[in-house]
């Protein structure tokens, strides 16, 4: 019996050193993965610590540099100056152009917390810009901006100091400020220089009201799209924004985007012969990342044969019929040889 015992035990040991290892390894991973966790939330908290000392101090040019070094990086479209800008002692308030359009701001908020994407808004002198672009005649004030950052650099919101706001005029260039403070009945504005026109309220964050007498105009925040959930409109804004005899080479609809790859000559670059290609994105508005249609030589995933606007569509119907009623994600038109013989299109649907 005993050497039966010690045989077993013999032939078991290797099986239990293996078992060891293991477990030594699973409980050296959970250890260590522990310790990154507990690493990284300590880091946060710094960096939350940071950035609330900073906005508790309250100093302008702080907080600007602050934000500045943060927005670049989290929205790469939007590593360039704001046009207008909004302080309060919870944060700053950014809005960029982004993409083709130039009546409408991409909104950014910056504050103890980070950096957050906003809504894209008219711009705050909307109703008072004219219809179509002026001619270059009319004298524009240069320099006006990184003055007025220059300015405020050194300053603080003073005791009783609701909010800063600056906006650059974008036909003339000329830097407005309104200042906002506390008073009898509210909270009362002074625009400088005193003959500026009255432009919508920048602060996201501001809780005060208004004394009688201040008109507070609200920023109109533009109707988003979800392009996958709305094919309809999808199409709608593409039989808008088609060269006339473009076709479809690839499309993907997204949540908040639209990626089209077109089969039309389209203008290349340096006076070269016109590319056979182009592509152009949407966001969620409907706005275009550029006015003009990039030239491409190669249709990438899409097909070297593009197809009809309709029939793009009446396929993707077919698509999501034979899927079945589901939600998804995205949709992409394609010749990959993922899903396609690398001639015909294909539609590949993602489900959420």
């Amino acid at each position: 019996m005993w050497r039966r015992l010690g045989r077993w035990i013999q032939a078991g040991l290797p099986g239990l050193a293996l078992f060891g290892i293991l477990s030594g390894t699973v409980a050296l991973l959970i250890y260590r993965d522990r310790v990154e966790s507990g690493q990284w939330r300590k880091a946060e908290e710094e960096r939350l610590r940071s950035r609330e000392a900073v906005f508790a101090r309250g100093q302008l040019g702080e907080m600007l540099e602050l934000c500045s070094e943060v927005w670049g990086k989290t929205e790469p479209s939007l590593a360039h100056e704001p046009v207008a800008l909004a302080w309060t002692p919870e944060g700053i308030d950014a809005y960029f152009y982004q993409g083709a359009d130039e009546s409408s701001l991409r909104q950014v908020r910056c504050d103890a917390g980070g950096v957050f994407r906003g809504p894209r808004v008219a711009h705050p002198l909307h109703e008072l810009l004219p219809a179509e672009a002026p001619s270059e005649s009319g004298a524009r004030v240069e320099g006006e901006w990184p003055r007025a950052h220059a300015v405020i650099a050194s300053r603080s919101l003073d005791e009783g100091e609701l909010a800063l706001e600056l906006l650059q005029h974008p036909v003339t260039g000329l830097v407005m400020a309104r200042h906002w403070r506390s008073g009898e009945g509210g909270a009362r504005a002074t625009l400088d220089p005193p003959d500026a026109p009255p432009f919508a309220f920048l602060p996201t964050s501001a809780g005060f009201r208004a004394a009688p007498g201040f008109e507070v105009r609200t920023l109109r925040t533009l109707k988003r799209q979800r392009w996958i959930a709305d094919e309809e409109a999808a199409f709608a804004l593409l039989e808008r924004e088609l060269p006339a005899g473009a076709r479809i080479s690839g499309l993907r609809l997204e949540e908040d985007a639209i990626d089209v790859t077109i089969d039309w000559p389209t203008p290349a670059f340096d006076g070269d012969p016109p590319a056979p290609y182009g592509d152009k994105t949407f966001d969620e508005y409907g706005v275009a990342d550029m006015s003009w249609w990039y030239p491409r030589t190669i249709p990438g995933f899409g097909c070297a044969r593009g197809e009809l606007l309709d029939r793009v569509r009446a396929s993707l119907q077919e698509a999501k019929a034979k899927a079945g009623d589901q939600g998804f994600s995205s949709a992409w038109y394609s010749c990959s040889t993922a899903y396609s013989n690398g001639r015909d299109a294909v539609w590949h649907l993602q489900a959420k």
